[in-house]
């Protein structure tokens, strides 16, 4: 919400939100404009007349440019700063007898007090102006990131409740002892089931996109799905679960998680349910906050770059007008290495100091150019850890649905330093996990209840016999075997590493050699300021990757990137083999990407067995049947 004035006006109106909450909400309001900082922000009932100051009747509000409280007209708390314009002032109510109102200013709470007037309350403020457009205002209900817990609770209405709907393959009840005890499920899900996929896919191989979706088809003559069918029920949580005939709910096994996108009617007898990606949050922007109208007009709106572990020459953004304070990213940083303008390094605290909870630059004078920096969210030229470095991108979107532990084992497993990450406002949550998962060869997946996992390539030799997971005679596949070669058409010798967010050109760079020196000007000019080259020999079979470009890493440690090319390299000192094969006869069998077996087969040189990693997995739970994908030797 934004508000403005038509002309001059007097504090003796409200704007106030387009509903009422009973709480916890919150909001938070930055004010600017040429006009003074006279305004009113908080909350309200219905019964305030929109034509009085704001707290005057049935309403609380904090007088910005008296520094009071007033609520039904009484002054019940003075003596608060004074705020300036530009800085996120928020409230928030929380419910009780009576409710609670807690007023912040730049993340700090500045005060608490009783709201007499019964709820539910609307967000509200009063502004006095004396022009049009004098003094205006902008609400931060938790569409992005705000500093206070008013923002971060935010102003929104909770859906309306929808009636749980549960089908199985055979009509089915949950016993005493389940939640919800005693309930049916209606026996409709066609013969045909449906199938599931879980699979990772390197960046040798083409790192492809793991959005899933599903369909199942329903036989509903007796019409116990009409109503859903007609009706706008969409976007609600899938759960898939396996359970024997007889037995209770508690001992079900977690199949899949989908998200319910339409249902369809085919004729009076079918219908067909169309599930997507339980993880389409991952497509969301990653950047939670947007320039201010307070920063300029010319980028308001815009999404903040982000910022996660360490990143170098990171592009400032000008926030006022002579370009003396400069805006880095939506996060706050620990540490700033170095600044340069034109590429020629300002000497911290007099040509620069960090400001503003640690997200911009105030500049000693105006730059002349290009402004960017060396900078960490972790501290002093340290990068993020892998499990740093997902904690941030899965924070960013509220994701509690993945496994830490699996980041943890891979920092353990490698030792790496860490990486760091840069994203102008469009990027997302899957492009992140991509280049930052790709630097450790890793990838993603979801389990059985939803849970994001990882995996990481390698070599399945390197696994004792007493460590593996399974033992498998593939002479029980419902179809011969299917060998194909891995080509690993994006195979390299070569990986770059410590990545430039931005590439200065010539014109971007001071022309003095004692300025910017020529080794400074190479590093600045490149997509990454390092690469390391992989020795070792490669088959035939990869001799492509002798002349390919380097792959990019979010690594900022020479010695990290070094050993990972060198794994890498090392994984196909022998031609590698994909294996895929169908099963019906094994339905106890629970395999998961990132495993390591062994298998067994009359041809292709598995008779005496081979230890293979599993890459994919599609199983359709109602007919038994499962794909398999292996790879190996």
């Amino acid at each position: 919400m934004t508000v403005a004035s038509p002309g001059a006006v007097v504090l003796a109106r409200i704007a106030r939100s387009t509903f009422p909450l009973t709480g916890p909400a919150g909001a938070e309001f930055m004010l600017w404009g040429d006009d003074p900082l006279t305004a009113i922000i908080g909350l309200c009932n219905a019964a305030a007349p929109l034509s009085s100051e704001l707290g005057a009747s049935n309403g609380v509000g904090w007088k910005l440019h008296t520094g009071q409280v007033v609520r039904n007209g009484v002054v019940i708390a003075s003596g608060l700063p004074i705020p300036l314009k530009g800085e996120a002032l928020g409230v928030r109510v929380l419910p009780g007898t009576p409710a609670q109102a807690q007023f912040y200013r730049d993340g700090q709470q500045v005060a608490s007090v009783d709201v007499s007037a019964g709820g539910p309350y609307y967000f509200a403020v009063s502004i006095a102006a004396t022009k049009a457009r004098g003094l205006r205002c902008v609400v931060n209900a938790g569409q992005w990131q705000g500093l206070s817990p008013a923002a971060l609770t935010g102003w929104a209405q909770a859906a309306d409740p929808i009636p749980t709907i549960r089908v199985a393959s055979e009509d089915y009840m949950s016993s005493a002892s389940d939640s919800p005890a005693n309930t049916a499920f209606a026996g409709i899900i066609a013969t045909e089931g449906l199938s599931t996929i879980s699979a990772v896919s390197f960046w040798m191989w083409g790192n492809e996109s793991r959005a899933g979706s599903a369909q199942v088809r329903v036989q509903d003559a007796a019409g116990v799905l009409d109503a859903a069918a007609l009706s706008a029920i969409r976007d609600v949580p899938v759960t898939v679960r396996q359970v024997e005939q007889g037995q209770s709910m508690a001992g079900a096994v977690p199949v899949a998680r989908y998200v319910l996108d339409r249902i369809e009617v085919e004729d009076d007898s079918y219908k067909r349910l169309t599930f997507k990606d339980a993880h389409s949050d991952l497509d969301e922007p990653l950047s939670r906050a947007v320039f201010l109208p307070t920063h300029g007009e010319s980028i308001a709106w815009q999404p903040q770059p982000v910022v996660i572990g360490l990143v170098r020459s990171v592009p400032a953004t000008a926030v006022n007008s002579d370009g003396s304070l400069q805006w880095i990213c939506d996060s706050r940083l620990q540490s700033v290495m170095s600044v340069r303008d034109r590429a020629v390094e300002l000497v911290a605290g007099t040509g620069y100091s960090l400001v503003a909870g640690g997200q911009q630059l105030s500049l000693q004078s105006p730059p002349l150019g290009p402004l960017t920096a060396d900078v960490s969210t972790i501290g002093a030229d340290r990068p993020a850890t892998l499990q740093q470095a997902l904690s941030d991108v899965f924070g960013r979107i509220g994701k509690a649905a993945w496994q830490s532990a699996d980041a943890l084992a891979i920092d353990q497993a490698t030792g790496y330093a860490g990486v760091g990450y840069f994203a102008d406002g469009n990027s997302t949550p899957r492009e992140a996990l991509a280049a930052i998962l790709g630097s450790y060869c890793a990838d993603w997946w979801q389990d059985g209840d939803g849970v994001l996992r990882l995996a990481r390539l390698i070599d399945p030799e390197s696994v004792a016999d007493a460590s593996l997971a399974f033992e498998l005679d593939l002479v029980e596949l419902a179809a011969p075997l299917v060998v194909m070669p891995d080509l690993a058409p994006g195979l390299t010798r070569r990986m770059g590493y410590r990545p430039n967010a931005i590439v200065l050109a010539d014109g971007d760079m001071a022309t003095g050699l004692d300025q910017v020196p020529p080794s400074i000007r190479k590093e600045l000019s490149a997509s990454h300021r390092g690469q390391v080259y992989a020795t070792g020999d490669l088959p035939a079979c990869y001799q492509h990757a002798e002349a390919a470009p380097a792959v990019e890493s979010c690594f900022d440690s020479r010695v990290d990137a070094q050993a990972e090319i060198d794994r890498v390299v090392k994984l196909y000192a022998v031609p590698r083999n994909f294996y895929a094969g169908r099963m019906t006869a094994r339905p106890d069998l629970q395999l998961r990407p990132g495993q390591v077996g062994r298998i067994r087969y009359p041809r292709y040189g598995l008779a005496a067995g081979r230890k293979v990693i599993v890459t994919a997995v599609t199983s359709n739970p109602i007919t038994g049947e499962q794909t398999l994908k292996f790879w190996g030797a």
